[in-house]
């Protein structure tokens, strides 16, 4: 059974992982915005992106944001 110092290191841990996934997607979600923002020329190119974005926001929203107890 692991001691109390161990599950803090492992907290610790996890938090800062955590923060570091967050901040990652908030940055891929700004790249998304910016790229569906752009001006995209070929047809063929737009409908992919836009398939990609639909599924991305469908995704999203199924999601939970923070884990809370039942």
């Amino acid at each position: 059974m692991a001691s109390i110092k161990e599950l803090k290191q492992t907290i610790d841990k996890l938090e800062k992982e955590n923060s570091r996934l967050q901040d990652e997607n908030a940055s891929l979600w700004f790249l998304l915005d910016e790229l569906e923002k752009s001006d995209i020329g070929n047809e063929q190119y737009r409908e992919n992106f836009e398939r990609v974005f639909t599924n991305l926001r469908k995704n999203a929203m199924m999601m939970h944001q923070k884990v809370e107890e039942a």
